[in-house]
């Protein structure tokens, strides 16, 4: 018997595991519904039998409307369904298949249709695991308050992800790295992915969070360790420099740059335990953006010796990996510094403070900081678009008298459209 995978996207992190879909005695027989855009040949090819197959006179008139409207909320691949519909019945009606396959059945009609055509269950990779080898933010985001939503009951079955991350995924009873790099790869398919109206994979984040299948694991209680603990209480101020894709801007916006650095962290370190965090390109998995070089790790070190950056803790700890020492480090911090991009998500998940650098970027378009971000753990987010606010949200939050200041505003830098320039 086989097991019929309908696939609608190509990305590796979007496809079914032929491990995750079949039972014992079964093989997995995969069908590729054709993408106009990615792949115009295999669509043309594919027309002359799909107009053939709709003309069918078997085919009745209830039936075609059904399979066209199947087709139609078949989302991200609607054009790729309607050329492959019916061949696909006509493969499901011959008999021998055991079950259809679908990396998620989210916005996938044809693929329940299909089941139920064939009498049939449709087995949903992602209602037992994950399986993820995009952005970190996006992994932070979705993926990981799923996997442990699932686990917490007891339906989780398996994880996948990169290099680096079984800590990331503890809970998992099967966690598997590949050593793939990272990319670009919509999460749509999540239950709290949020489908755009016009094209299926929008470039945009949701202004409300769907949490009804989320939750963010305990980093902070599972990673505790005495080893990362100063004489004075920490502050962990993140940064990078690495290219960003923004609607037309291309290039590093989101990093700060090293002479408001270097007075940040010299009021910071007056009464904190500063420990900078900005990784190589050699100490990370990297994706699509790449990682530049400037002279800040150095121009820190020279300023301000008694600062720790996380390059001197991998050295001292080279029993942990990267993000290992990152959980546990930051599980002994409430009170961050840090940029858009993954170090704002992974710093908004130990509580306390987190004063976010945003310039530009889909999370500043829909108010994330302020509408979603508190959910990963409590944590106040405070997010800014200057230097100049930088620095004065940093003196308010991190260094004035303990109060809850009001909500940020406009009025903080924070702008909700794009600009032109870094």
């Amino acid at each position: 018997m086989k097991v019929l995978a309908v696939e609608r996207f190509a990305q590796a992190s979007r496809r079914c595991d032929p491990a995750h879909v079949v039972r014992d005695g079964e093989s997995v027989e995969t069908w590729d519904l054709p993408d106009p855009l990615r792949s115009p040949l295999a669509a043309l090819r594919a027309a002359p039998s799909a107009v053939a197959g709709w003309l069918n006179p078997h085919l009745g008139a209830r039936e075609r409307r059904e399979l066209w409207r199947a087709c139609m909320h078949t989302g991200g691949a609607r054009v790729g369904a309607l050329l492959r519909a019916p061949e696909l019945l006509a493969r499901v009606r011959k008999g021998g298949v055991s079950a259809i396959g679908a990396f998620s059945t989210k916005d996938f009609a044809l693929a329940e249709h299909l089941a139920h055509a064939a009498g049939v269950e449709c087995r949903d990779v992602l209602r037992r695991g994950t399986q993820y080898f995009g952005e970190f933010a996006f992994e932070l985001l979705t993926v990981i308050p799923y996997a442990y939503w699932l686990h917490t009951r007891g339906e989780l079955e398996y994880t996948v992800s990169t290099a680096d991350t079984r800590c990331l995924y503890y809970f998992s009873p099967n966690h598997v790295e590949r050593p793939v790099p990272r990319n670009y790869v919509p999460v749509t398919e999540y239950p709290s992915g949020v489908r755009g109206t016009w094209r299926y994979d929008r470039k945009a984040f949701p202004r409300v969070l769907d949490t009804s299948r989320w939750q963010p694991p305990p980093y902070r209680e599972v990673y505790a360790d005495n080893r990362f603990r100063w004489s004075r209480e920490l502050c962990i101020v993140c940064n990078k420099y690495s290219d960003e894709q923004y609607l037309w801007y291309r290039g590093p916006a989101n990093f700060i740059d090293t002479q408001t650095l270097l007075v940040l962290i010299g009021r910071l370190r007056t009464r904190y335990q500063v420990i900078y965090v900005r990784p190589r390109a050699t100490d990370i998995v990297n994706d699509h953006q790449t990682i530049h070089e400037n002279d800040d790790i150095d121009a820190v070190v020279r300023a301000y010796p008694d600062v720790v950056t996380i390059q001197q803790l991998q050295a001292e700890h080279p029993d942990l990996s990267y993000n290992e020492l990152q959980l546990r480090l930051f599980a002994g911090c409430e009170r961050f510094v840090s940029v858009l991009g993954g170090s704002s998500y992974l710093a908004s998940w130990f509580g306390g403070v987190n004063v976010v650098f945003a310039r530009r970027g889909w999370e500043v378009a829909c108010n994330a900081y302020d509408n979603w971000f508190h959910l990963f753990s409590g944590a106040r987010v405070r997010a800014v678009a200057t230097p100049r606010a930088l620095l004065e949200t940093v003196e308010r939050e991190l260094l004035g008298p303990p109060a809850t200041p009001p909500a940020v505003s406009q009025s903080n830098g924070i702008v909700a459209e794009p600009v032109g320039g870094p």
